[in-house]
């Protein structure tokens, strides 16, 4: 059972998938992403995703999903 941090992700899918494979990350291990998934990469939704429907990854709210939370708030 391993604990993992990582940050600014960025929306780099293919990267993400590259780590997750390099640690190996098992069920009963967790990843907690620190925030910043979102933005400047190529894949923002669908690396958002990915990391949703994991069961052992705990995201916290970074200053990029508080800025496309802010630009959904201003088009409602």
């Amino acid at each position: 059972m391993a604990t993992y941090v990582i940050s600014d992700i960025h929306g780099e899918y293919d990267m993400l998938m590259d780590l997750l494979e390099k640690i190996s990350l098992q069920d009963s291990d967790t990843l907690y992403v620190l925030g910043d998934v979102l933005d400047r990469g190529p894949h923002p939704i669908k690396t958002l995703r990915i990391l949703m429907v994991m069961p052992n990854v705990i995201c916290l709210v970074g200053n990029h999903e508080l800025m496309a939370l802010e630009s959904l708030k201003f088009l409602m």
